[in-house]
């Protein structure tokens, strides 16, 4: 009987995760982004897939009813609302996810958006590059001593606010999962949303995509935020309604917005919230960084070939443990 094979989908895994894949027996194949879902079945047929890794792409439940042999499927990061965790869970497929590895990267990414944001650094390197010297007209924001609201705080939350120490922020957070006693030194729980936009001048948003939150950001929150705040996303893209944040950046309802997620990526070259200067993005590179990359090809791979192995799951990173037999 041959090595199980591990579908990646979305490019490769990092050289030291593909290493650890080859000790524990793990055969990898990838295929290209993005995949249609008759995409996906062929490319997992074709290789017998016993198991998924996700790094650039959806699984529908289309997907899941045609791979059979299909066992568990390992998000290369922690976003998972593009798999059908129902339907995985239907199918006794397990989803797990690599917790905490790449949560200092997408921390890291967080606050390059604010300070990129706050100084105008992207702006003003556009401008430098076409001979323009904006020394006697340009003034930034600093940091220092303003207030911070952060929605959600899972493990990317608390890293970012670790970075945020030297600013001496006002730190807010809503996340209405943890209790007041468990969040860092000096930070105050809010019990709403609303509450926390309008004390605060940087907003960053730290949690995940579900039908309650999506467009969670919308035109009446945005008019809720102060004049001239930031608004920082590196979770997820439909957190925000993208058509009222253009509508506030046109009208200066706020000061600008620093996104590394997109409701609809690739995104492109016309979006209308590249005509504004005040609006940094990056292309959800949050987590893409070189060690983390191999933190989380590991993590991934680990859990594969222990579940194959012997069924052993990491319930932290078991993000649909409702199956019926977990």
């Amino acid at each position: 009987m041959g090595s199980p094979t591990a579908l990646i989908v979305g490019g490769k895994i990092s050289p030291a995760a593909t290493a650890i894949a080859q000790e524990r027996g793990l055969a990898l194949v990838s295929c290209d982004p993005y995949p249609s879902a008759d995409e996906l079945i062929a490319q997992a047929t074709a290789c017998d897939a016993k198991a998924l890794i996700i790094r650039m792409g959806k699984v529908p439940a289309e997907a899941l009813r045609g791979i059979p042999g299909l066992r568990i499927i390992a998000k290369h990061g922690v976003g998972v609302d593009g798999i059908d965790l129902d339907a995985a869970a239907a199918h006794d497929i397990p989803v797990v996810v690599a917790g905490g590895a790449n949560a200092q990267s997408v921390a890291e990414q967080a606050l390059a958006l604010l300070l990129s944001v706050a100084r105008s650094t992207a702006y003003l390197d556009r401008r430098l590059r076409s001979g323009h010297w904006d020394k006697a007209t340009y003034a930034g924001t600093e940091l220092t001593g303003k207030s911070i609201g952060l929605i959600g705080l899972g493990a990317i939350g608390r890293a970012f606010l670790a970075l945020l120490v030297p600013f001496g922020m006002t730190v807010r957070v809503y996340d209405p999962y943890i209790s007041a006693d468990l969040l860092p030194s000096g930070a105050e729980a809010v019990d709403s949303v609303d509450a926390l936009l309008e004390a605060s001048d940087i907003v960053s948003l730290h949690c995940p995509l579900t039908p309650e939150n999506r467009g969670l950001i919308g035109a009446a929150a945005l008019k809720r935020m102060k004049s001239g705040a930031i608004l920082i996303n590196t979770a997820r893209g439909e957190l925000i309604d993208e058509a009222a944040l253009v509508d506030a950046l046109k009208d200066g309802t706020i000061g600008g917005a620093g996104l590394d997620t997109f409701s609809k990526e690739p995104t492109s070259a016309d979006h209308p919230l590249w005509a504004f200067d005040n609006v940094v993005g990056s292309p959800h590179v949050g987590a893409n960084t070189l060690e983390a990359r191999v933190r989380v090809g590991i993590s991934c791979v680990e859990q594969i070939a222990d579940y194959l192995e012997s069924g052993r799951l990491n319930p932290r990173n078991h993000v649909n443990a409702a199956m019926a037999r977990v």
